[in-house]
């Protein structure tokens, strides 16, 4: 049996294990609870900074406390729902401001006496004379998101700036302009960070797990960017609250309804259909906001470019949200999406893949008045199913669900913040591959749950320096294993916190037992099957070391350079035969990632420029155990005797998604109510494994008559050696030309643009019993409206 079901509980974990665990939680526990104490008689303020046109958070908005007596400052982020907390505050009188780019600020005067504890509403209003220069991504340190090296914050703002076919703007189109972050064209749903395969991949909404959350069309997500407060990108060596995947994190925080009015939007355009809604069914403490997308370019494409593009996908978006009181919110999200295309591109030799995801989840925050500590609550249930049927071999199906949850603590200590919760996920993992010796469907269904700790703390060092350390107990029940994982973040400011460079770094382990199995034969990674990685291999394991500098050369001009290498273990490898969808065996491998990333990025009032250039190399290394028998000199010859010899080879090989160049040239020139904006795109050849050729395998039966034969499967004849061939560089460039109009109610926004300007014809797939290639998307017109009632 190729996998061994993994259930919830099937062993006990060893008493040590367990014993070190449980005084671990204690420790951690009383220390935390006694924290709050020991800051009694130390003042407090506390509350929320909000918009005040529709009372939505502003994640990342400063608050500073300035002493009128010394100068003396301390200060705050607020975090991703709007809310701030300052604690050690020595009696005294304070200015207290709060700003956000792209609004007006706010200035009181406050006076503190000891044991004072104060909750505020910060609501600010927009500058509408800086609203066009919100920053695209920047370095913050709101609600514990760390800056520094692997790490990058992105605002609704940004997305804006990425030429899409359509009036309206998706993360997805953003996220491909990162450095280290490659996909494989413009179809396929998938997304490589820094040498991870998209499995590896931590992708949440409002804290909810998503396993395949980009559409077959590259440029849209299930995340548009009308419904985004902010996405947090960490590429590499994030901090301890995220655990479970080896590559990355892409934690998505939605927005929340309009308080004050109803509000809501509509757009049309060649790809895709949107209608979004708000209501606010109590003004001012409780909102909801709902999205439906839906493509269209399935059904026009035949008569707008004269062949058909047979992709449909779309979206379902729905949340509640609450303000309780002052100092607590809850929220509800429902997200379902679903996808389906033909990836042969044909009507005659059809190779359907399909896949939907659903996930429900609710958040809870709650800030007491009595101490500086925030407590989070959060549960939900996630699934994905997927199908896929290339012509000529058997269909493939996979289905994964999940359901959790996670319970944190964030103290603020004066210049210290602490961070400490539980977490706990149960998974079922289903799929069908065939499997030798009989090569017959055989459904496999595993349970396996993982749970455990974390604890970080963020503190500063002056104005100089900035460290994060923390560290991640992670237990596999199903294994009776716990896995230690350190990590550690810094950052380095020779010129404090005005200063124009910063120098970071980051390091931690990681280990990943959900993981994604590709067939290697397939030219693009069109389907992947969650399983466990099995039961006689160790738990997936990476080590991030990651480096960076930035710095600012001159007004609205900034460069940067980060380097990283990625230590991968005990990986599991699907290796199949030469039949195309079955499945053999599954390797143990391990492997190397490791780059550098440049990044030079232009602002100014009506102009934006940035130019990414990623040098990366991907190896991996299995080993081949064989038993050679040994022989003995006879007298006709060399005799093998009963004696064998073992004989280690490792072979090593560029995994699918070795992109060894990248480069993502942008740029958006504004003026007035227009804009246009431009991407190139340019990424070497990817590997993959040549054919051969292929025959039709005849089953032999013995009947009475003698023999006879039935019709043959499709086998393939594979090159020797894995991933021996690049496919050809890809390329596109991509223009939109804007122009807004405003009135009291509405503001609509008419957009023309080109996708794949040059008709560069870059590979998608290729069917390799008809020997015909499949294109990426053509040259293709778009004309767009969105319309949104203020």
């Amino acid at each position: 049996m190729l996998f061994r079901a993994h259930h919830a509980f099937p062993t006990r974990p060893p008493a040590c294990c367990g014993a070190r665990l449980l005084r671990t939680l204690a420790s951690l526990t009383l220390l935390l609870a006694l924290a709050p104490a020991a800051q009694a008689q130390w003042a407090s303020v506390r509350g929320r900074v909000t918009d005040a046109a529709d009372d939505q958070p502003l994640p990342g908005a400063a608050v500073v406390l300035t002493s009128l007596d010394d100068g003396r400052r301390m200060g705050t982020a607020a975090d991703g729902n709007g809310y701030f907390v300052l604690g050690r505050i020595a009696p005294g009188a304070y200015r207290l401001d709060a700003s956000f780019v792209g609004y007006l600020s706010q200035t009181d005067t406050l006076a503190f006496d000891f044991n004072d504890r104060r909750t505020l509403e910060l609501r600010l209003p927009a500058d509408e004379a800086e609203l066009g220069e919100v920053v695209v991504e920047s370095e913050r340190q709101a609600g514990g998101s760390p800056g520094g090296a692997g790490f990058a914050s992105i605002r609704p703002s940004a997305l804006a700036r990425i030429p899409s076919p359509g009036a309206s703007a998706d993360l997805a189109g953003y996220l491909q302009t990162l450095p280290g972050v490659a996909a494989a064209g413009d179809r396929g749903g998938q997304l490589f960070v820094r040498g991870g395969t998209p499995t590896q991949n931590l992708v949440l909404l409002d804290g909810m797990p998503v396993f395949q959350p980009f559409h077959i069309v590259g440029f849209y997500s299930a995340f548009p960017a009308d419904l985004v407060a902010y996405a947090d990108v960490h590429t590499g060596g994030f901090g301890a609250r995220y655990g479970g995947r080896l590559s990355s994190v892409i934690d998505v925080a939605t927005r929340n309804g309009n308080k004050q009015r109803v509000a809501g939007a509509a757009s049309l355009a060649p790809f895709l259909g949107s209608v979004r809604l708000e209501i606010p069914v109590v003004p001012e403490r409780v909102s909801v906001l709902g999205s439906v997308r839906e493509s269209v370019i399935e059904r026009v494409a035949p008569d707008v470019l004269g062949r058909r593009l047979p992709y449909r996908f779309g979206d379902r978006f729905l949340k509640l949200h609450a303000f309780l009181n002052r100092t607590s919110s809850l929220s509800l999200t429902t997200l379902r999406t679903f996808d389906a295309g033909d990836v042969a591109d044909t009507e005659g030799r059809p190779s359907q893949i399909r896949w939907r995801n659903e996930a429900y989840g609710g958040h809870y925050i709650y800030l007491p008045e009595e101490y500086p500590v925030m407590t989070r609550l959060a549960i939900f249930v996630t699934r994905m199913e997927s199908r896929y049927k290339p012509f000529g071999a058997r269909q493939r199906d996979a289905s994964a669900r999940s359901i959790g949850g996670e319970v944190g603590f964030t103290y603020y200590l004066g210049g210290t913040v602490v961070r400490f919760g539980l977490f706990g996920q149960s998974h079922r993992l289903s799929f069908a591959l065939a499997q030798a010796p009989g090569r017959k469907f055989r459904q496999i269904d595993e349970f396996l749950t993982e749970g455990g700790l974390y604890f970080d703390t963020s503190t500063d060092f002056g104005e100089r320096f900035h460290v994060e350390p923390g560290l991640r107990l992670h237990s596999f029940p199903s294994r009776s294993e716990v896995k230690l994982e350190p990590r550690l973040r810094g950052s380095w400011r020779p010129g404090g916190r005005t200063g124009a460079h910063v120098f970071s770094a980051a390091w931690g382990l990681y280990h990943q037992e959900v993981v994604g199995l590709y067939n290697t034969r397939d030219v693009t990674d069109a389907f992947v099957s969650w399983a466990a990685s099995p039961q006689n291999h160790d738990v997936p394991r990476a080590m991030h070391v990651l480096g960076g500098w930035q710095g600012q050369l001159r007004a609205g001009l900034t460069l940067g350079a980060e380097v990283y290498f990625k230590d991968l273990a005990h990986m599991a490898f699907a290796e199949y035969d030469d039949e195309l969808d079955t499945g053999i065996t599954v390797e143990e491998v391990r492997g190397a990632a490791y780059g550098l990333d440049l990044k030079l990025e232009v602002a100014r009032p009506s102009f934006y420029g940035a130019v990414n250039y990623s040098l990366a190399r991907v190896r991996y290394e299995r080993q081949h155990v064989r038993e050679v028998p040994v022989f003995v000199e006879g007298p006709d010859g060399p005799v093998p005797t009963l004696t064998t010899r073992r004989t280690v080879t490792v072979e090593g090989f560029p995994p699918p998604h070795d992109r060894r160049h990248q480069v993502v040239a942008l740029v958006q020139v504004s003026r007035g109510p227009y804009a246009l904006s431009l991407r190139w795109h340019f990424g070497s050849g990817l590997p993959f494994t040549r054919a051969e050729g292929f025959y039709d395998a005849l089953t032999v039966r013995q009947a009475d008559a003698g023999f006879r034969t039935q019709p043959g499967r499709p086998v393939l004849v594979p090159a020797a050696d894995l991933y021996d061939a690049r496919l050809p560089a890809y390329h596109r460039l991509d223009v939109s030309l804007e122009r807004r109009f405003r009135t009291r109610w509405l503001t609509a926004t008419l957009q023309a643009g080109l996708i794949n300007a040059y008709d560069r014809p870059n590979l998608f797939n290729y069917d390799l019993f008809a020997d015909r290639r499949v294109n990426q998307l053509p040259l293709i017109p778009s004309l767009g409206l969105n319309v949104e009632v203020n």
